[in-house]
């Protein structure tokens, strides 16, 4: 290849990436509609833009040089005493840890070490046609589409001894090792953006008080996890009232028997200090609205915006009815 003139190569995402990719948005955007933050859409959001934008987008050979695109500002890793340029086997990726960067999220992206390869920077999105290039200062691990005439630019460009050749069967079966152990650690790197996404959920999920629908017959809370009918005839109509958790200590909820419970809410099957278990829909505000349980029907405690007017509507709409 002439000084000055220049080879691209495009950089496609494998199937794990892709994958991992799109768990993260679904997860992303799972947070964001169930907790109706802003601060929770705009954090993944932020996350998603950012790790989109240091992808890479394609490779170029220029002037002894390896050209990095990507949508934030290309890399330039110079190839001045390159001494060792070879597709990737299973040894170079065994006992990876990840320093700073991605970890399947569009792609494999920043600071790694491994047994072999000790720290490296890796600018991949197909681990099936990684390259790992050693030069003086730098060991750095690329994935173009057509790895071969990668390797075959690199060297017109900056002529190095070709490595010893190695066994084609044996080599196969390192690479399939080597991509079963990513693919591993690719796994298990969404369940751990699973558990954080679920926590940021907890943390964040803050609806307010639920609302309801209330008529002749019936009361119906729409939650969102544990939505119930209540009938009429199942509450003690007379002895509805307003307490004060502050006061009414008896009905601080104590334990979760099988409902939702975060920061800001909670929902479902609670035990009370007083020992009953009941329905409670809470905001975590003091002031609820408590619905004795009449017959076989359970007690329920929910938070409204306007607990007054509630069980004004109450009395007015289940009194006196036969």
């Amino acid at each position: 290849m002439r000084t000055g003139e220049s080879q691209s190569f495009s950089a496609s995402y494998d199937s794990t990436s892709k994958a991992i990719s799109a768990v993260v948005i679904v997860l992303f955007a799972a947070v964001a509609i169930a907790t109706r933050s802003t601060i929770a859409a705009g954090l993944g959001a932020l996350v998603l833009i950012f790790s989109y934008g240091y992808s890479p987008r394609s490779y170029s050979i220029l002037d002894r040089s390896i050209i990095v695109r990507r949508l934030v500002g290309d890399v330039r890793i110079s190839l001045e005493g390159l001494r060792e340029l070879r597709a990737a086997t299973a040894d170079d990726f065994r006992n990876c840890i990840r320093l700073w960067g991605s970890g399947g999220l569009f792609g494999w992206y920043g600071l790694f070490r491994t047994s072999k390869l000790g720290k490296c920077t890796w600018y991949v999105t197909n681990r099936g046609n990684a390259v790992v290039a050693v030069t003086g200062t730098k060991t750095a691990v690329f994935s173009p589409d057509d790895a071969e005439v990668f390797i075959s630019a690199v060297q017109a460009s900056v002529p190095i001894p070709q490595a010893a050749p190695t066994d084609p069967v044996l080599d196969s079966l390192g690479s399939y090792a080597s991509s079963g152990s990513l693919a591993g650690k690719s796994i298990a790197g969404v369940f751990v953006i699973a558990a954080i996404s679920l926590a940021a959920f907890a943390a964040l999920y803050a609806p307010g008080p639920p609302s309801y629908t209330l008529t002749p017959e019936q009361l119906t809370i729409h939650d969102r996890f544990y939505p119930v009918t209540v009938n009429r005839g199942a509450v003690d109509v007379d002895h509805v009232r307003i307490i004060d958790l502050g006061v009414d200590t008896d009905w601080q909820p104590t334990l979760r028997t099988n409902g939702f419970a975060s920061v800001h809410y909670r929902s479902g099957w609670f035990r009370v200090a007083g020992g009953k278990t009941i329905r409670l829909y809470s905001a975590h505000g003091n002031r609820l609205v408590l619905l004795p349980g009449a017959g076989n029907g359970a007690t329920v405690l929910l938070e409204t915006t306007e607990p007054e007017k509630f069980v004004r509507d109450v009395r007015q709409e289940w009194s006196n009815r036969s």
